[in-house]
């Protein structure tokens, strides 16, 4: 942000208010750069001038009499974009928009933390507890992939590596506040406790290993919104990098996903939770009851690679997540 300054032109020059217009060299609205002359007298028989230099870059806001107002320019500040793309807008004392093609995969918790880094799979099965005898010197500036949870011991460890983000399917709910008290980034896909990384999720960051990705781990606000321009759930973003992903070949047109009959969805609540199901043929809703006592639109869904009724299961909409 500016700041205003007042300064009185006679008092800096020793000159009456009325001789101030004639020795005036900037006007209102000029702009100024730093030291660049305002106003100057000659001295010693025109020989040598007195001169008063703007303070730094800015703006002439007013003149009144013998009194000058300048808008002084804030000193600039770097600020880092999480997110690789292109800037497609700017807003003025707020940020930037900036628009970037790429995978994304949304999370179901996060630390409140942002990390950029090469991602890197720790482990070999969405199951599986990332451990710190794994993490080593090469941990540092990385986002690390894990499975079903990690160690507490891990986590530790990973943080005073200095890794930039670590993703996991689960978290075990004692490890929270250290999570949050940690420097990097923490997202869990599925939810709390010892729960695996959904196949889909696990493969696609597998397919990504050893190339750059973005964590921004920022939980929404209580009303499902993100912050100013931000996500409305943590998530993960792998920029497309050259025009294309690495050993993946050209993506096809980017279409949005529609809500139709055997789309694939996601269930990101208990009792079914990170389990990839298709919607029915027939999409109709059914309203069921909670065990708080809501009553909420549910949908059957049937889980893949299931041929079994006992593999359906009616879930609210709302505990549905679509995905691609």
């Amino acid at each position: 942000p500016r700041a205003r300054r007042a300064i009185s032109l006679t008092r800096v020059l020793g000159i009456r208010e009325p001789d101030v217009p004639k020795r005036l060299v900037k006007q209102a609205g000029d702009m100024l750069e730093p030291r660049e002359i305002i106003i100057a007298k000659p001295i010693n028989f025109g020989l040598q001038q007195l001169v008063y230099r703007a303070p730094g870059a800015g703006q002439i806001a007013a003149i009144q009499g013998s009194w000058m107002l300048i808008d002084l320019d804030g000193l600039p500040v770097d600020l880092t974009a999480l997110y690789r793309g292109t800037v497609i807008s700017v807003m003025p004392r707020l940020g930037a928009v900036i628009e970037g093609q790429g995978a994304l995969i949304q999370g179901a918790w996060g630390s409140n933390k942002e990390g950029y880094g090469v991602l890197k799979m720790m482990v070999k099965t969405p199951n599986e507890l990332l451990d710190a005898k794994s993490l080593d010197v090469d941990t540092r500036g990385t986002i690390l992939v894990g499975g079903a949870g990690i160690t507490a011991e891990a986590l530790r460890r990973a943080d005073s590596l200095h890794a930039q983000a670590i993703i996991l399917g689960g978290l075990d709910a004692a490890l929270r506040e250290v999570a949050e008290k940690s420097e990097i980034a923490v997202i869990i896909t599925e939810g709390f406790g010892r729960v695996p990384m959904s196949a889909p999720i696990f493969e696609l960051l597998n397919s990504f290993n050893g190339q750059e990705a973005a964590v921004n781990a920022v939980m929404p606000a209580r009303d499902g919104r993100g912050t100013l321009g931000g996500p409305a759930q943590p998530e993960i973003f792998v920029p497309l990098v050259g025009g294309r992903f690495a050993e993946r070949g050209t993506p096809q047109e980017l279409t949005p996903l529609e809500v139709e009959p055997g789309a694939r969805v996601r269930v990101i609540r208990q009792p079914h939770l990170g389990r990839i199901g298709v919607l029915p043929r027939e999409l109709a809703l059914k309203w069921t009851s909670t065990e708080s006592g809501a009553r909420l639109p549910s949908v059957e869904i049937e889980f893949q690679g299931s041929r079994s009724d006992e593999e359906r299961a009616i879930i609210p909409w709302t505990n549905l997540e679509l995905i691609g």
